[in-house]
Formats: structure tokens, sequence, C-alpha cells
């Protein structure tokens, strides 16, 4: 009867298995540091983080929230959603965000019409405007004067002038004191323009009358016309600032069309509830400011027609103060009809 001889297993030293395992397990609290210094020092509630909107979805603001919502959400450990509240100019959206809870889980993100025109539109509003506090501005946006292609023969500014002298016209807006509704109003205070204006609900409902040649023309922000001009569909006859766009580089400036010193030019602006933390406001502002820094969302604000001119709290209550006082000498020149 043999015996089969197994080679000797060394043998660890006493205690040698456990220091590994100490090891290992001080590299991935290591590992792990930056990612819990970051949860740290993020004083934004748990849960979901809600952009209450004052325009209908598929609009210009709508289309910016998104893509901020996808570049932001990352960067805080939230996921962040879009709520569209139309109506009253901004006012519903507005009221809802001031009544709501002041955690830092919602948030104001509008542009500035709702806060520089709309308070002169409606002086009874139902909400405290010191109840919402400026926390950044994300990128500057320019209006299109388009027109149906096949109804309105116009290709220049004057020849429109001139066609609406003889002709009912119509032009759309995404509704009573939003960009494009001052921006007609205004455009018919320094020129001879003739025509009605139809509020919608939201820029996308204009848009597609206007394709649809149910109206003749409209005043919206750039980014959501540019396909539609591209295609033949409409035909754009100016640019609402004193600067080119580069999505339609041959569609000439305001001044170049012939509206003289005429611009309308919008901010978009992220409010929070004045009550809530400064320190949530403020983490806020500066991962915001961080997101819109970033080459790819510069890129993606172009792509929508918008600026990425981008600024902090202050820079966008100082934006707000300026635009309040010069929407207002518009508006008391010659108050639109709601």
């Amino acid at each position: 009867m043999g015996y089969k001889l197994e080679p000797m297993k060394r043998r660890e030293p006493e205690g040698k298995g456990n220091m590994k395992l100490k090891i290992a397990a001080a590299l991935c609290a290591l590992a792990l540091l930056p990612a819990a210094a970051q949860a740290q020092d993020n004083p934004l509630p748990q849960g979901t983080i809600t952009f209450v909107l004052p325009f209908a979805a598929g609009g210009p603001l709508d289309s910016v929230a998104r893509v901020l919502a996808e570049k932001l959400g990352p960067k805080i450990s939230r996921t962040i959603v879009i709520e569209n509240r139309g109506g009253a100019g901004g006012d519903v959206a507005a009221a809802a965000v001031v009544r709501a809870a002041p955690d830092g889980k919602t948030w104001f993100f509008t542009t500035d019409s709702a806060l520089t025109i709309t308070p002169h539109m409606s002086p009874k509003r139902p909400y405290d405007a010191k109840g919402l506090t400026p926390v950044a501005k994300v990128g500057e946006v320019v209006l299109l004067l388009a027109v149906n292609a096949k109804k309105v023969p116009a290709k220049t500014f004057p020849e429109l002038v001139a066609f609406s002298k003889a002709n009912n016209l119509s032009f759309g807006s995404a509704g009573i004191g939003s960009p494009g509704h001052m921006a007609f109003e205004y455009l018919r205070q320094v020129s001879e323009l003739k025509g009605a204006h139809v509020p919608y609900r939201g820029a996308a409902l204009a848009i597609q009358d206007l394709i649809s040649g149910n109206i003749d023309g409209s005043f919206i922000v750039a980014g959501v016309l540019v396909p539609h001009v591209k295609t033949g569909v409409l035909r754009a006859l100016a640019v609402s600032a004193n600067r080119r766009i580069s999505a339609l580089p041959d569609v000439p400036t305001s001044k170049e069309a012939g509206l003289g010193d005429f611009e309308a030019r919008f901010a978009n602006i992220l409010m929070a509830p004045s009550r809530v933390d400064p320190k949530i406001a403020g983490y806020m502002e500066k991962q915001v400011l961080a997101v819109a820094a970033e080459p790819d969302f510069a890129k993606k604000l172009a792509g929508l027609s918008n600026d990425s001119i981008t600024g902090d709290g202050k820079e966008a209550g100082e934006w707000i103060a300026r635009e309040y006082a010069r929407w207002g000498k518009v508006i008391a020149a010659n108050k639109p009809k709601q």
C-alpha cells in the first residue's frame, strides 16, 4: 500500500490574509472619498428636482430647459423633471413655485418676459414678486420675424409693411406677454407694419398654425423656426438683434432690414423661492454656471439659436431690473390688448 505525496502548500503568515483585506478596504474607501465629499457638500434634498416652466412643452424655453436638465442632473446627482404650466404670461407657473415648499426641490425656469413684461400687463399679480429670487442667467435668445412663404410674397421688411397695408395680416406668438408678443407690439410702434396679434398657449401651437397658413407671420424665438425656414415653408425677414445668427447667416439684422434701432433680446432665468436656504440657492447657482461653461452645453445652446451669455444670480437680477424698465416704457407708450 503506497502513499502519494502532495506538494506542500505555503502557509501564509498569521494575520497576512486579514492585512490584505484591510488594504483592499482602505483602497476602496479612498476611491469613494471624492463621491462622499461631493454628497456631503450637496445641500439639495434627496429626491426629484422639478423645473417649472411657464410655457408649453415643445417650445424654445422647453428645449433649453431639457438640455440644462440633461447636463445638470448628473452634476448634482439628482433627477430633474420638467413641469410645463402655461397661462397668464408666466404668472401661473411663478405662483406655483412661490407657494411650493422652500426645500430646494422646486425651481422656476423662465424666459425673462414673465418677470419684465407680464408685471406691466397685469398689475394685479397672483403672487408677490419678492417671493422669487434669481439664481442664474442661462443664455440669451433672439427672435425671428418670419412669414408663411406661400401666403405672404414679401421678401423684405419694407415689402411686408407695404403688403400689410393692403391685406389683413395676422401674427402669432407664444401668448399674451410672451417675447414674441411684445416684440410685435414694439415693432408696430417703430414702423408702419399693420396686423393683428394672435396669442397661443405656447410657441409650438403658433408655429403649427403658421406652417399650415392659418396665420400669416410670427415673431418667435429663432431656434424653433430655423428648420422650417431652411425647408422653405417659412421665410425669415429679420433677426430681432443687431447681429446675424449663425444658423441663418443670410437673414438680415433688425437694422439691416430697415427696423432702425429696434432690438428685442431675452434671457433664460433660473429662479428659486426666496425662502430657500441660501446654501441651496448658492450651490445650484455654482453648478448651473459650471454646466454653462462646458463647450458642449454652449454648442447645444447655439443649436437652439441661444447665445451662451450666462451670469450669476446678481447679474440675472440686474438684467431683470434693466429689462423691466425698458419694456415698461414700450408698454406704457402703447399698452397692448390682453
